[in-house]
């Protein structure tokens, strides 16, 4: 997809949270155009973060950002995505971007790589923040039952459970969706007043929970994540009946753990 689907921005709601950005833009962005953008962030060395040609860099991409500030991005969609996160979650892209260099100063190269960069990896790339203030509905994520979770309680989506894609190849992939589609998310329970906050504000608080969970070292492996197949969150997709939910290709039942012999 070449054109700016403006309409499927304004109707998705995966996009609201993208919203304010969005708005100011009707083609994918140069990197000019995001010159004329403050800054979301300044990198630990202090330099602020910028959106880039990747030929204009020579260091190891997470290096150029924490030495230099500079975010490699082309022009294309995924990249474009990649830096409207660092506008809206900043402490959790620097977070993660830190995260990844104490892993590289303590490896023989920086390609070298282990669970703790790949779940950073992954998330980074196709994770959902999962804020919930009733466990059962955790619960329900966690033990694969995805049509009680989607459909039978579909209400409390939006009222005491939400999604916001945290990855850039989730809003990729959501320009042209196809069954199958699943993320990686990062439950993080909440009280029960926090989904009446404006949306702005909600933001804003988990992205400083779990800048502040990724400095801890709480991310420590991919396991963590539990994974969502996200076309079934209520109003993600065109066809959300009882027979899209039962569908187990896509809606894949938790699996049985076999006990071990004595």
């Amino acid at each position: 997809m070449s054109s700016w689907p403006q309409a499927l921005f304004e109707q998705h709601p995966a996009f609201r949270l993208l919203h304010p950005l969005l708005g100011q833009f009707r083609a994918i962005p140069t990197h000019a155009d995001w010159d004329q953008l403050p800054s979301p962030a300044r990198s630990p060395s202090g330099a602020p973060i910028r959106f880039v040609d990747p030929d204009s860099i020579t260091a190891y991409y997470e290096l150029a950002i924490y030495q230099h500030g500079t975010v490699a991005t082309r022009l294309n969609w995924h990249d474009t995505f990649n830096a409207l996160i660092w506008h809206r979650f900043p402490r959790l892209k620097i977070a993660l971007n830190q995260l990844h260099q104490r892993q590289i100063s303590q490896a023989s190269a920086p390609n070298i790589r282990g669970p703790v960069r790949d779940a950073a990896t992954l998330f980074d790339e196709c994770g959902f923040i999962l804020p919930y203030s009733q466990p059962a509905l955790l619960e329900l994520l966690q033990q694969h039952r995805w049509e009680a979770l989607f459909l039978t309680e579909r209400a409390a989506w939006g009222q005491t459970i939400a999604a916001y894609s945290f990855g850039h190849a989730n809003f990729e992939n959501l320009l042209a969706p196809f069954v199958g589609l699943t993320g990686k998310c990062w439950p993080i329970a909440v009280a029960a007043d926090f989904f009446s906050w404006p949306l702005d504000t909600q933001l804003s608080w988990l992205d400083g929970e779990l800048a502040a969970a990724v400095d801890a070292d709480q991310l420590q492996t991919p396991r963590q994540l539990p994974p969502l197949p996200y076309l079934g969150i209520p109003g993600w997709y065109i066809q959300q009946d009882t027979a899209f939910y039962q569908n187990t290709a896509y809606f894949r039942p938790k699996r049985q753990t076999i006990p071990s012999k004595v």
